[in-house]
């Protein structure tokens, strides 16, 4: 038990002040509880966590906690003291150190919180999957002000090393299977095809048609979301679509997230040039504007850096599962690069530092 703890607390530590605010002191003392094949995991630094769900994972025999996770100065979606391990820029955030954390072979997952894509980005720029539970109420505790003057009620999400892990998670904290046994067809929302530009000149359309040529089951349903990087459209376009039953799934095709811009809002308050060329491009469409609809938000990286799939299914039990099993589909058709996998989802390329003995 404590041989298998040795690493990722080593790496732990070499982490503290940075993507690691605090490691759990009883981390030992918890571990002898545990099932053999414990998955370890890291919680947002904030009180807006409700006790009992994180504590309904601690006291669980097959996760041990082990780290609290940086997360962004006042929560901004822009963590602008730490550099995403992938892409080498500036992490997005807010759950900006529960992303790094994963990649860096702390942990397999983290808990965060999501108000306006604080999960949801962070996990696409580090080519992680997530879910945020807005749709099943799984809540945070109380309001917060967004920095375009949107009244906020976060929900609860989850980044992992897998999607496997992440619905697990998520069943664990809402007492809800999001295993889908229906043979129904279910519709889903897809840009139209000139609709939404990406960062990289392509289509929207474009990006999401080789899989969604090779997906039965699902009835694709063409809609003109046209300026969905606004949030204020974004949060109509999503909003209308389930209201007036349009479909049952909404599917976009999102990134590369912080890369080419960054999707930060106070930038914008100023009157200059330069604002624009900034936080113009930063791949965010649809993670701006999932919680605040309230639907379940799932995330699936693609083969492109920092980018991939945002499902969001409509509130209630049957649109949560809907999204998982798209998910799980997209998920099938996708092949990272094996050096990814090797560097950031495993530990074989772990090392033990300078030892005088």
């Amino acid at each position: 038990m404590k041989e298998s703890l040795n690493i990722p607390l080593k790496i732990a530590e070499s982490e503290l002040k940075r993507s690691v605010i605090k490691i759990n002191q009883k981390v030992y003392e918890e571990a002898l509880s545990k099932e053999k094949s414990y998955l370890t995991f890291g919680v947002k630094n904030t009180n807006k966590i409700p006790i009992d769900l994180f504590n309904k994972l601690r006291y669980h025999k097959k996760y041990l906690w082990l780290t609290v996770d940086k997360m962004a100065d006042k929560g901004r979606s822009i963590d602008t003291d730490l550099i995403n391990p992938l892409t080498y820029r500036a992490m997005t955030g807010s759950t900006s150190g529960g992303a790094i954390n994963i990649l860096k072979g702390i942990n397999d997952f983290a808990i965060g919180t999501d108000g306006g894509g604080s999960v949801l980005a962070p996990a696409l720029s580090c080519q992680l999957p997530s879910i945020i539970g807005a749709g099943l109420q799984l809540n945070v505790n109380g309001q917060s002000k967004s920095t375009d003057n949107y009244i906020i009620s976060g929900s609860i999400g989850v980044i992992a090393r897998s999607l496997c892990i992440a619905q697990e998670i998520m069943e664990l904290l809402t007492d809800k299977s999001l295993s889908s046994s229906s043979q129904s067809v279910t519709n889903v929302l897809i840009p139209s095809r000139n609709s939404v530009i990406m960062p990289d000149g392509s289509t929207m359309y474009e990006k999401l048609l080789p899989y969604i040529k090779k997906l039965n089951n699902f009835n694709f349903i063409e809609y003109d979301l046209t300026g969905i990087d606004d949030r204020n459209i974004a949060v109509n376009k999503i909003n209308r679509a389930f209201e007036e039953n349009i479909a049952d799934v909404l599917l976009t095709y999102e990134g590369p997230i912080d890369v080419l811009g960054y999707g930060e809002t106070i930038p914008k308050m100023f009157s200059g040039k330069i604002e624009k060329q900034i936080t113009d491009n930063s791949g965010k469409f649809t993670v701006k504007a999932a919680n605040i609809c309230k639907v379940t938000a799932v995330t699936i990286p693609s083969s492109e850096l920092a980018c991939g799939f945002v499902i969001c299914g409509r509130e209630g039990i049957d649109g949560a599962r809907q999204a998982v099993s798209l998910a799980h589909c997209l998920s099938s058709l996708v092949t990272l690069p094996e050096v990814f996998t090797r560097y950031y989802l495993t530990r074989e390329r772990y090392a033990e530092g300078f030892c005088e003995d």
